[in-house]
């Protein structure tokens, strides 16, 4: 559900919910002095986030992106997301500067080979467009893709002559595509003819071919009433659904939608050469060294629909569009994020297992030698989800992330059989983004005090040196209260980390509220790291709270045995950890035992739901687009797969509807006695948002205290990525509904 680890699209199957280096300064420098002011609910306006570094081909230089909220010029009080090119110098001796201005925004930054120019992907009318800044000479950025269906995703060639990028199509659309090129689709799910009885041929939706329809008629013949209401689908009115993953995050996706691979060549006029037109998606393609080839991941070749492919192959094609062939397939391995070595010897990719259940297995690092038919080799004795791959520029290693213990570490391999990983990075940070040159590395860096800046350092990671102030600036004045480590052992001999964060100012004569906050997934993970929770933990400990949070069995990070812990075990297993995180921070001597709170959203939504159930030391809760029913959650929301996956099976099977019954908050909605603060996206279909509105409206005919906060056009990203209005009215709703059953300070 929630998702807050740092993973790799499609590798993990379900939608789960640097570094600090030698970092003597960076956990040290917050502990601000007394009359400094807090962090307040707008400072949430202020933080950048910054992201995509990536370095010049002579290293002297960073493109980056930075997302800023800006507030509307005709609105006061409404605000939108602007996202911008900035360019910083690696030795740090002139202030960086922003490439891109305007409304338009600019993202997915990439040099090319000679330096001298960037390709971006910019979106104007609702379509994302490859565009073309030329920095060496000057002048305007000029758009070089004009497709309909957009494009995304640049890339160039090792001569700097071409650029591959994808574009994603509906099935009509990838029909028409194949009609124009007269081209066959590739081996795979047949789209061409949806069928809509068995045995009826007759094409609905192709109105590309140059044949004679017959006449639209309700009152026709069958076919003149297949026609009609081929017309009424075409509309849109009505939406008809015949396939498995039907929920999209805000709306109904009736339509599969495929991602193709092109290539244009960088010239004014150019047209894009469809490399992979079909009713297969590709992802992850880069260019090999030599510039003939790209690799990428495909679905497994099969005739079973996408919705029920788990597993991806990977494959090269020559940048003709020729020659595609079969690197590595398996129908039991989800292959991903392929990369050719820079001596064109070894390719390495991850994968995952998805024959038995993906949502446990753990992602690898493999390689497989180019031109043999030798098998891949694998980093297997890293028990940790790694992503993010990338080549030293010697050949030697694979550099990766992977979320550990609390934080987000660099890591890297060398690339020969029965290696082990070296862990780089802390795990008290957050490496978000990375890039690697020939001598330097680039990172975005998460810590305690301070939740974004782009730092350079060697390939070691050694030296690590800030190159940017865009959050630290403002955060001069602004006093911040950092976490504190503990761990504790529970009966099973399970260990748990848990960080407690004091109020950022603390009167030894007084005791405080304890808010105890619980992350998403479940196989979501929290630590010193986490961006996403940055501002919510240091407005909550400026407010007066302290703050308790941990990583329960089940929480990703901490390898297989841990993560499984929680298999058809969502409530008591994890919940008494969690408590027991609560009971060791009650210990406290600031903390006021009587006044806990409790909130968390998506899976920590749920899990509020659930203790409140089984526990009432809590003078209020807020519980956050959760699930509170698991058997129809199943088809509320898109993250269903969590149901087979989790619990072993489905609501109709007589064996496991009594565990979804037995760990679900609604078997239990009788025993809730604390006030409860419900909140909801309108369009937040990963959860499904009706769930909320049975928890809602049992409550209610219970007669017990309880609220219900839906926000128009939200998603399940509210919190991350939603309107900046709609957060800042979360946060500071929390605030409100926790005092009045708490009090002030």
């Amino acid at each position: 559900m929630q998702t807050h680890m740092r993973t790799l699209p499609r590798l993990i199957l379900v939608i789960t919910l640097a570094a600090g280096l030698a970092r003597p300064s960076l956990l040290a420098s917050p502990a601000s002095a007394p009359g400094d002011s807090l962090i307040g609910a707008t400072d949430l306006l202020k933080i950048r986030q910054l992201d995509a570094p990536v370095l010049s081909p002579d290293g002297r230089s960073i493109l980056y992106t930075v997302k800023t909220i800006v507030e509307k010029p005709d609105k006061k009080g409404e605000y939108s997301y602007h996202t911008h090119l900035w360019l910083a110098a690696t030795d740090g001796r002139t202030p960086p500067r922003e490439l891109t201005h305007g409304e338009a925004g600019a993202s997915s930054p990439q040099w090319s080979p000679d330096g001298r120019r960037v390709a971006f992907v910019r979106t104007e009318n609702d379509k994302p467009q490859i565009w073309i800044l030329p920095l060496a000479d000057g002048g305007e950025a000029v758009a070089l893709t004009k497709l309909a269906t957009g494009a995304a995703n640049p890339r160039w060639s090792p001569d700097g002559r071409f650029i591959a990028f994808t574009s994603t199509l509906d099935a009509t659309e990838v029909r028409k595509e194949l009609l124009r090129l007269k081209a066959p689709p590739q081996p795979g799910w047949d789209a061409e003819r949806p069928k809509r009885t068995p045995g009826d041929t007759a094409d609905w939706f192709d109105k590309a071919k140059d044949v004679k329809r017959p006449a639209a008629s309700p009152d026709g013949t069958r076919q003149e009433q297949r026609e009609w209401l081929a017309e009424n689908e075409a509309d849109g009115n009505p939406r008809v659904i015949d396939r498995l993953n039907f929920l999209g995050e805000a709306d109904l996706e009736p339509q599969l939608k495929f991602t193709n691979l092109f290539v244009i060549e960088i010239r004014e006029g150019a047209i894009p050469l469809a490399l992979t037109p079909g009713y297969r998606s590709i992802r992850g393609a880069e260019w090999s060294p030599d510039g003939r080839q790209l690799v990428f991941s495909t679905e497994f070749p099969t005739t079973r629909h996408p919705d029920r492919e788990l597993a991806n192959s990977l494959e090269l094609i020559h940048a003709d569009g020729t020659g595609r062939t079969t690197l590595l397939a398996d129908e039991a391995e989800n292959f991903g994020e392929p990369r050719i070595s820079p001596d064109g010897k070894l390719v390495t990719f991850l994968a995952q297992n998805v024959a038995t259940n993906p949502v446990y297995a753990p992602v690898r690092v493999g390689f497989k030698r180019l031109g043999d038919a030798s098998a891949p080799w694998y980093a297997d004795s890293f028990d940790r989800n790694a992503g993010n791959l990338q080549w030293s520029a010697d050949s030697s290693h694979v550099y990766f992330l992977a979320a550990s213990n609390g934080g987000f570490p660099l890591y890297r391999v060398a690339a020969q059989p029965q290696a082990t990983p070296e862990r780089l990075t802390a795990v008290e940070t957050g490496v978000d983004a990375y890039d690697l040159g020939r001598d330097r590395l680039a990172y975005v860096l998460t810590n305690p005090a301070d939740p974004y800046e782009l730092y350079t350092a060697d390939p070691d990671a050694k030296g690590p040196r800030p190159l940017t102030t865009h959050n630290s600036e403002w955060l001069r004045d602004r006093q911040v209260s950092l976490p504190d480590h503990r761990t504790i052992t529970r009966p099973d001999g399970t260990v748990v980390d848990v960080w407690i964060i004091k109020p950022a100012r603390v009167d030894a004569a007084k005791k405080y509220p304890l808010l105890l906050e619980i992350h998403g997934g479940p196989q979501a993970m929290w630590g010193p790291g986490e961006a996403s929770m940055w501002h919510e933990f240091q407005f909550f400990a400026a407010r007066g709270y302290g703050i308790v949070y941990c990583n329960p069995r089940g929480s990703g990070g901490y390898g297989y045995a841990f993560q499984h812990a929680n298999y058809q075990n969502w409530g008591p297993g994890p919940g008494a950890d969690i408590l027991a995180a609560v009971d060791l921070a009650a210990k406290e001597p600031w903390v006021d035992a009587s006044r806990e709170v409790v909130t968390g959203g998506s899976y920590g939504g749920y899990m509020t739901a659930w203790l409140i159930t089984q526990d009432h030391r809590f003078k209020a809760a807020v519980a956050v687009r959760g699930v509170y029913d698991l058997a129809t959650f199943f088809g509320e929301g898109n993250a269903w797969r969590l149901v087979p996956y989790d619990f072993g099976g489905y609501p109709w099977q007589k064996d496991i509807r009594p565990i979804l019954e037995a760990n679900s908050p609604m078997t239990f909605v009788d025993r809730i006695t604390t006030p409860l603060l419900i909140k909801h996206g309108d369009t937040d279909l990963r959860t499904g948002f009706v769930q909320s509105e049975m928890l809602y409206k049992s409550l209610k005919v219970l007669g017990q205290p309880v609220e219900y906060a839906r926000y128009p056009h939200a998603t399940h990203e509210l919190s991350r990525s939603g309107d900046p209005r709609q957060r800042l009215d979360r946060i500071v709703r929390f605030d409100e509904f926790f005092r009045r059953y708490i009090g002030e300070n």
